[in-house]
This record gives structure tokens, sequence and C-alpha cells, in this order.
């Protein structure tokens, strides 16, 4: 037979299993708190993570460049975006001017040539103008007048520009002599020019060539080392056009010495 359950002890285990079942469902209700507070801080984490990186992105940037080789010097140059930094637009301005006034000094076709003349003497220095004007003179046997003349022309391609220092470019250049409908004569140079900017006063028609007031102090013109693929450097004769007249008054030119009246030859009586 079975034993009878006294009272005191049936509700002794009733409390027992009562307890037992609180601090379970007790623990229950605290892991899962914490589980909420370990899931809210895991998310505000991830999304000031998310906050952050979308702040960042407008900071990076992909800036593509451009490796070009010459195919005929072999000289490899980067083509770069212009920003600041590497190059400054200060330097891009002085690039944008000392091309252009070598543009001017090197190039020649009939129609432009009064204006390109203009602008070296409006962008280059007073020993830089006299040196241009002795080189431009018709009386020079090798100025483009001579050379050129109305029948062929000088076109000139900027190849690259680099500083030598923040006053001092150097430019390097191809040079194309045009005769009609001919192969042009290709030839490859590097310009080292000087330079400076003057607040001098200056023509308002001037102002509009010049506007910055940009001074070449000295100018350098050298030919570049232009190698075959078998190493060999090619020659080739220049052509020579006949000398064309023209006007002696088509540039301005630096007085001269005036020759002093000859005297006449006094006669012997009798002749």
């Amino acid at each position: 037979m079975n034993n009878p359950v006294k009272t005191d002890e049936l509700e002794n285990y009733l409390e027992n299993a009562k307890t037992w079942e609180t601090n379970r469902v007790q623990e229950l209700e605290k892991s899962k708190r914490i589980a909420w507070i370990i899931a809210t801080v895991a998310g505000i984490f991830t999304f000031m993570a998310l906050g952050s990186l979308f702040m960042l992105m407008p900071l990076k940037t992909i800036t593509p460049f451009v490796v070009r080789v010459d195919n005929n010097t072999g000289i490899v140059d980067l083509v770069t975006a212009l920003k600041e930094g590497d190059t400054t637009y200060d330097e891009s301005i002085n690039k944008y001017f000392t091309q252009w006034y070598v543009r001017y000094r090197e190039g020649y076709s009939k129609d432009i040539r009064n204006d390109y003349y203009k602008a070296v003497g409006l962008m280059s220095s007073s020993s830089e103008t006299k040196k241009y004007y002795e080189y431009f003179n018709k009386s020079n046997p090798t100025s483009p007048l001579n050379l050129y003349g109305d029948n062929a022309s000088v076109k000139i391609k900027i190849k690259g520009t680099s500083f030598i220092k923040p006053d001092v470019a150097l430019v390097r250049y191809i040079k194309e002599v045009w005769h009609g409908s001919d192969k042009p004569q290709v030839t490859h140079w590097a310009a080292t020019v000087s330079f400076k900017y003057s607040g001098a006063p200056m023509k308002e028609d001037d102002r509009g060539i010049n506007p910055l007031g940009y001074q070449a102090l000295d100018y350098r013109n050298d030919p570049e080392t232009e190698t075959s693929p078998t190493g060999f450097i090619p020659k080739q004769p220049l052509r020579q056009l006949p000398p064309i007249t023209q006007p002696t008054n088509v540039f301005p030119t630096i007085p001269m010495v005036p020759e002093y009246p000859k005297q006449p030859v006094a006669q012997k009586p009798g002749e």
C-alpha cells in the first residue's frame, strides 16, 4: 500500500516547484532583455558605420590617368587632370601663356604673320624683341620671310611643358613645315623660356592679346634628338624657296644711322 502524503510535505513540494518555475521564467526574461540590449547596441553601431561610410563616399574619388609615349622620341608624358595639388592653377596659366608664346614665335603663315609678329613683341622683353626683329628682318637670309614667303606655312604642335624653375619653362613641340599639298617636313624641338609678369601700362587692344602682361625674358630653341627604330638619325634636306619680293616696310624697322649727303667733286678747269 502507498503511504499517505503528509500535508506539510505536499505544500513544501508545491512551493519548491513554484519557485523553480518562477526562477526559470525570470532567467528567460533576463536573457531576453540582454539579447534586446545587445541587438539594440549592435544596430546603433551598424547605423553609425553606414552613416560614416556615406559621409566618406564623396571624399573618395577615382582619378584615371593616361601615360602617353611619343612614337618618335620615346619620351613618356603623364596626362593629368587639373586640380589643387601637383598642378596648380598658377602653373596652368604659366603653361598657357608660354605655349602660346612658342606658337607665336615659331609658327608662320602668310595670313597671320603680322599678328604673330605683334604678339611676340607684346609678350617679349626689350632684348628679346630686338633679337626677334633681327631674326625676322628680311635682311636675314634665314628669316621666315625668305625661307617660307607666301607659299609655305609652319604649324606648331605642343607635346608637353615642364618647369625647370617656377619662372623657367621647357616646351617640347613638333614643327611641321608645309609646302602646299606636299608632305610636311617634321622636326622636334625644345624651347627654354624664362618669363615674368609685368604690370606696365598697355593699350586696350594689346591687353586683349596679353591680358596679364606676360614677358619672355630669355628664349632658347634647340632641336631634339630623334632616333629611328634602327638607331640611325636620318637627315632630311631642307627645301629652300626662292626669295620673294615683298615690301620692306611690312614690319617696323630699327632706326638706322642717317647717311650724309655726298659732296660734289670739284672739276678742274677745262674739263
